[in-house]
């Protein structure tokens, strides 16, 4: 999956309008988050490394799962009325009813109210994401609605969609194709997942998707690893995907080395690296049946290694081996 990217450079905006685009297609995996404008609401385009992750529409390559989004002026209306559900304290929030879920970011203006807020359907089909003025720059007869595609509101779509309405899950780990092979090397913050994807970057062919977040999809028996838009320390991020062959969790170390685990072990460092809505029941089931499925059918290692170590290609051979 390759998908041709939306340029960056050019701009299809008539004289008297904004830049950017009246639609964007983000797609990971075969999730298509499709935002669209409202009227005079232009979408500002995202920084290089969504490229290959871009399309004007999602008629423009293959969808599995396409979610409808509009971008307007404005606040939701009767948040007053939900149910708080989750808070992160200092990033979002999520409210919901029984007929929609209400995601709103800490980042707000003079008045208290939300930069932007995201409602959508219980299905995760279709929504709007109301933005505030703070969030628009305005000339003449169009509106630019900025950083709306990013992180970290594309990202909470992704992870709950593809919970919703795919057989996807989205992981903290790097991963590409290592000596012909699929595998996730997983792993929480400063575990190593850069370090690793810089080390092992060319060797034996290697050839990483991803040095931060792997999105897992399945299809039928098997699981499929794609790359995703938000990259880590290295700035790797292709939109491509490997069928996966196996899965090593990071563990820093004095030396290297490759020990298989036993499918009590890989659970209980799954579940920490696995972004699944835990506030949500129908959600966390089928992540977890997810998770079940990779540990019985797919061989799990931890790989330690020292940051500064030299020799971490030797284990290519061992793993070859192994899985």
């Amino acid at each position: 999956m390759n998908d041709a990217p939306v340029p960056h450079k050019s701009s299809t905006a008539k004289p008297n309008e904004m830049p950017g685009a009246t639609a964007l297609c983000l797609s990971v995996a075969g999730v298509c988050l499709h935002f669209r404008g409202a009227e005079r609401v232009r979408l500002s385009i995202p920084v290089d490394c969504y490229s290959t992750f871009l399309r004007a529409s999602p008629a423009d390559g293959p969808c599995i799962d396409t979610v409808e989004m509009e971008v307007i002026e404005g606040q939701v209306p009767r948040p007053d009325l939900l149910e708080p559900l989750f808070d992160t304290g200092d990033a979002w929030e999520l409210l919901a009813d029984d007929r929609r879920c209400v995601f709103r970011t800490r980042t707000r203006e003079v008045d208290g109210q939300p930069l932007w807020s995201m409602t959508i359907d219980r299905g995760f089909n279709h929504g709007r994401i109301y933005c505030s003025n703070a969030a628009f720059v305005s000339s003449g007869k169009s509106m630019l609605a900025r950083n709306i595609v990013q992180y970290p509101l594309d990202q909470l779509l992704m992870i709950h969609v593809a919970a919703a309405r795919s057989a996807a899950l989205l992981l903290h780990a790097a991963g590409g194709r290592i000596d012909g092979n699929g595998v996730l090397f997983a792993g929480q913050t400063g575990t190593g997942k850069s370090t690793v994807s810089r080390l092992l970057g060319g060797e034996n062919g290697a050839r990483f998707l991803s040095d931060d977040r792997i999105m897992l999809r399945r299809f039928g028996g098997k699981l499929s690893m794609y790359g995703t838009p938000w990259p880590g320390n290295a700035g790797i991020a292709i939109n491509e995907s490997v069928p996966l062959k196996a899965i090593c969790f990071l563990r820093h170390a004095n030396g290297t080395s490759l020990r298989s685990l036993k499918p009590e072990e890989v659970l209980r460092r799954l579940l920490p690296v696995a972004s699944i809505p835990w506030y949500e029941s129908g959600l966390t089931e089928k992540a977890l049946n997810l998770c079940e499925f990779l540990i019985e059918r797919y061989p799990a290692y931890e790989l330690s290694f020292h940051p500064q170590a030299n020799d971490l290609a030797a284990v290519l051979d061992d793993f070859s081996d192994a899985a």
